[in-house]
């Protein structure tokens, strides 16, 4: 038995395309092998529309900070309430976009509300604005009720605006660089965990939950939060659309999204 992880937007799930039906077709064909075949991603669990056609066997979401099978969240590790606090009022400083997320909804603020709302014009996939947040489970921070939170997204103005954000952010966090749907906004916008959380770590507590063992481990993404589990995975794969940092640290390059990818990969690696 092997273990797959697959991220979603960028690996799954093309901006373009939506969900690539090759890459259906190859899990339904890999689950049937007998491999087990799980989400890995930054998205949480409410935000999971783009793959509702797809049978998983489990979701490591929010990047890692929970960990959910059998119907049930098997584990969490949430961001302390007074950092996160601490954080949202450092981000207010910098004129920062920002949205908090539980397991099942996002809180957004104002700047971030408004960039929600202008990238629903450019998006197909999306018939209104209330649509999208629908999908998202995205509600505006005023309704925000000290839920716990596990994962924030962030965006500055500037690269340098974000330079000094990190400066003081908590030692406790962790910032990835955003990709994806977001790779306009370069090293302007990231992704913050509890320090120690990643996709990476996700995927080696969960396979000890399970009983297995890394050595039967691959995984597959495109972005900077990817990377983590692309080195802890016994395998791991990038795609041809992916970072170049992310592409270094792979065990294998396969072809871009729409072009077939990651079926092209599970056929390589006979996981189909």
């Amino acid at each position: 038995m092997k273990y797959l992880f697959f991220d979603i937007d960028g690996t799954l799930v093309s901006h373009d395309h939506g969900l690539i039906p090759s890459a259906k077709k190859a899990i339904e064909r890999s689950r049937q092998k007998g491999n087990l075949c799980f989400l890995a991603t930054g998205r949480h669990l409410s935000s999971l529309w783009a793959v509702k056609d797809l049978d998983m066997d489990g979701v490591i979401y929010c990047n890692g900070a929970g960990i959910f099978m059998h119907g049930k969240i098997l584990y969490t590790n949430p961001i302390p309430h007074a950092i996160c606090s601490r954080t949202v009022f450092q981000a207010e400083e910098r004129n920062g976009a920002y949205s908090l997320q539980s397991s099942y909804e996002m809180f957004k603020n104002v700047a971030e509300m408004d960039r929600f709302e202008k990238s629903v014009a450019f998006d197909p996939r999306f018939t209104s604005f209330q649509d999208k947040l629908q999908k998202f489970g995205a509600k505006p921070f005023t309704q925000y009720r000290s839920q716990d939170i596990l994962k924030i997204d962030i965006g500055f103005a500037t690269e340098e605006i974000m330079d000094d954000f990190q400066k003081v952010m908590s030692p406790q966090l962790t910032l990835v660089s955003t990709a994806g749907y977001h790779i306009e906004e370069g090293k302007k916008s990231g992704e913050i965990t509890r320090k120690g959380v990643s996709k990476g770590t996700a995927i080696e507590k969960l396979v000890e939950m399970l009983q297995g063992n890394m050595a039967d481990t691959y995984a597959f993404g495109d972005s900077g939060n990817d990377l983590d589990m692309i080195q802890r995975c016994h395998t791991g794969i990038a795609m041809g659309n992916g970072f170049d940092e992310l592409k270094k640290a792979a065990d294998y390059v396969t072809d871009d999204i729409d072009h077939d990818g990651l079926a092209k990969a599970m056929e390589h690696f006979d996981l189909v």
